[in-house]
């Protein structure tokens, strides 16, 4: 990236200083060797550290497994919502704010975070996928060749935090121009989109089933099976849903924001 309003450095104390008010851009640039580096500490809210995974998603392959496997990753939340820092400090028993959070860090205990992988499509090409495809023979190359294409225009992001589709997704960003308001932005506009004016999206959702035993009891899933490629048809054993839906919400974490409690169930 451009390096005119870049500073960097290393402070008295030995730790190195990276700060572009700007964009995030050097965590993908690859000619910045970072895997000497034993930490990478994001002051800000969720967004900085989104934009930090990004850029390591961006480097080949083997760079992202070295720096994922080697380095290790904190955060102290001052941003709009901080809800990795929220999680993490809840799951640690300590009270949620700044300097709390930086004592957390300097402690030096660390834990393992699951990362997920969304594959997206351009908008426009969204849309063919949503409203099917004719399934005459005649028409079966134009089907394989749209596949081809769309496969190749799927969009890999990192995801630490949760993944929002719908009225969750539409409140945080749309609400953007109330930024001002500080999180009670997203209370606006969830009565604005959800109450006075609201929207259902049409969506097909497919899943696999977790397997139950005799005591109907949830087993551990066998994670030998391959995931379906974006537009393959999903295989046997799964289960589509095509409708109208308000919400979809898959999270990682306890909070999607300092004040929100929404998945008591996920665990550290």
């Amino acid at each position: 990236g451009d390096d005119s309003n870049v500073r960097y450095g290393e402070n008295d104390d030995g730790f190195d200083k990276l700060n572009k008010p700007n964009e995030m851009e050097n965590a993908d640039d690859e000619s910045r060797d970072i895997s000497t580096y034993q930490a990478i500490i994001a002051m800000g809210g969720d967004g900085i550290l989104n934009e930090i995974m990004q850029g390591i998603r961006s480097r080949p392959q083997h760079d992202q497994e070295q720096i994922l496997s080697s380095i290790k990753f904190g955060i102290v939340g001052c941003g709009t919502s901080n809800g990795l820092a929220k999680s993490i400090l809840h799951w640690s028993g300590e009270e949620y704010g700044a300097l709390e959070s930086i004592f957390q860090i300097c402690k030096g205990v660390v834990a393992t975070l699951d990362i997920a992988t969304y594959a997206l499509l351009p908008k426009h090409e969204k849309k063919g996928v949503v409203n099917g495809v004719n399934n005459d023979e005649s028409d079966t190359l134009a089907v394989q060749t749209m596949r081809q294409t769309q496969q190749s225009n799927v969009k890999y992001i990192t995801s630490f935090l949760s993944f929002s589709w719908g009225l969750i997704a539409d409140c945080d960003l749309e609400s953007e121009c109330l930024r001002i308001l500080g999180t009670l932005r997203s209370d606006i506009w969830a009565v604005y989109r959800g109450v006075l004016f609201p929207r259902r999206y049409r969506a097909r959702f497919s899943y696999l089933p977790p397997r139950v035993n005799n005591g109907d009891e949830v087993c551990e899933q066998d994670s030998s099976f391959d995931m379906p490629k974006f537009v393959e048809e999903v295989p046997e054993g799964w289960v589509s849903v095509e409708d109208d839906f308000t919400v979809f919400w898959a999270c990682q974490t306890s909070h999607a924001s300092y004040n929100m409690f929404n998945c008591p169930m996920s665990k550290m």
